[in-house]
C-alpha cells in the first residue's frame, strides 16, 4: 500500500504521466517520483499518484484572500 502525503503548496509546472512532479513547500520543493496516474484536479487542489506515493497538494490562497478572511475574523 502506497503512502498518502497531504500537503499545501503550488505545483511549478502541469502534471504529466510519466514525469515527475515539482512541488513549492514551505519554501522549498519537493521533487516526486514519476506520475502515475492524475487522479483529480480541480484550480486549488491536485491528487495524483506517483510511483511511490498518492499526493493530495492543496494551493494556499492568495494573500488578498488571507487577509480578507483574517479581517473578518477580527471583527
Amino acid at each position: 500500500m502506497k503512502k498518502t502525503v497531504c500537503i499545501s503548496g503550488s505545483l511549478l509546472f502541469p502534471l504529466e504521466e510519466g514525469r515527475r512532479a515539482i512541488i513549492r513547500h514551505r519554501g522549498g520543493y519537493i521533487y516526486t517520483s514519476c506520475v502515475v496516474e492524475i487522479l483529480e484536479q480541480r484550480k486549488r487542489y491536485v491528487r495524483f499518484e506517483t510511483m511511490n506515493s498518492i499526493y493530495n497538494v492543496l494551493s494556499p490562497a492568495p494573500a488578498s484572500v488571507q487577509r480578507a478572511v483574517k479581517l473578518k475574523m477580527c471583527a
